[in-house]
């Protein structure tokens, strides 16, 4: 089961970290900001307002130059900015526990649901829909200063991934210590790992030198 407190992550000076993107859903993204969950340490990777900031503009949904307003407005608000990553480290954990049970065939909790619910409102009531040239998107209205505003893209994605996704595709990562979440979209449905070049290639790593003791 998953763990309900995760420590903060111990980084060392001038090492940013980067977000891990592209396991299925940007809300399966922000579910997976804490490595190494199944281990004695896992570490949160959102220890910051200023690194939730970074996620959202690894995930490609915050431009430079809004980040930098965000991070500016952190830093006259520092009160209003713990309460949005107080309330982003909640939605998380609440999607975490969400994925990880529906993968291991477990329905979600109310809890867990109400806490999704609790964000939609704000979220949809800034949601519009944009055109770019010949293609359409969602674009959120508002104040971008608002230092909650981010939060609402991860909010629609969760609400509209748990309405209309496939569920036997979810996977949790085989490596016990890992416990990522991710859709698989291979071909023939049976992938182990939440990358083959992190968790796959340590399996391997633990095969052969087994191997190797045996002989």
């Amino acid at each position: 089961m998953p763990r309900e407190s995760v420590r903060p992550t111990k980084k060392r000076r001038n090492v940013a970290w980067t977000f891990h993107i592209g396991y299925g859903a940007l809300c399966l993204d922000f579910a997976n900001t804490v490595s190494w969950r199944g281990s004695a340490e896992p570490a949160d990777r959102l220890p910051t307002y200023g690194e939730l900031v970074r996620f959202f503009g690894q995930s490609g949904l915050l431009s430079e130059a809004a980040a930098r307003r965000l991070q500016r407005e952190a830093g006259r608000r520092p009160d209003r900015a713990a309460r949005t990553l107080r309330r982003a480290v909640e939605l998380r954990e609440a999607l975490y526990r969400t994925f990880s049970g529906l993968a291991a065939g477990h329905l979600p909790r109310s809890s867990d649901l109400a806490s999704l619910n609790k964000l939609l409102p704000t979220a949809l009531a800034h949601l519009r829909v944009s055109r770019d040239g010949g293609r359409f998107g969602w674009r959120w209205d508002g104040d971008a200063r608002l230092l909650n505003h981010l939060l609402s893209p991860v909010v629609r994605d969760a609400a509209v991934f748990l309405t209309s996704a496939d569920f036997s595709r979810l996977r949790i990562c085989g490596n016990p210590q890992c416990g990522w979440v991710f859709l698989d979209t291979s071909k023939n449905g049976t992938r182990r790992w939440c990358s083959m070049a992190v968790c796959g290639n340590r399996d391997k790593l633990r095969r052969f030198r087994r191997r190797r003791r045996s002989t």
